[in-house]
């Protein structure tokens, strides 16, 4: 499959869209979340003890 064209008329695409029922009128975009990041006390990356044994041979 090759593409041929590209659509870049704004008015071209929303008729197209339009007439296959695609087209949504244009929301606001939804309000930013408050994160809120804490460390956690027992969490310790790279404790040695946690790092298995590798045997080679």
């Amino acid at each position: 499959m090759k593409v041929i064209s590209f659509i870049e008329q704004p008015f071209v695409i929303r008729r197209i869209l339009k007439h296959l029922d695609l087209w949504e009128n244009p929301r606001s975009p939804p309000q930013p979340l408050e994160l809120v990041c804490e460390p956690c006390a027992d969490y310790v990356p790279w404790q040695q003890d946690d790092v298995p044994e590798i045997e080679v041979g």
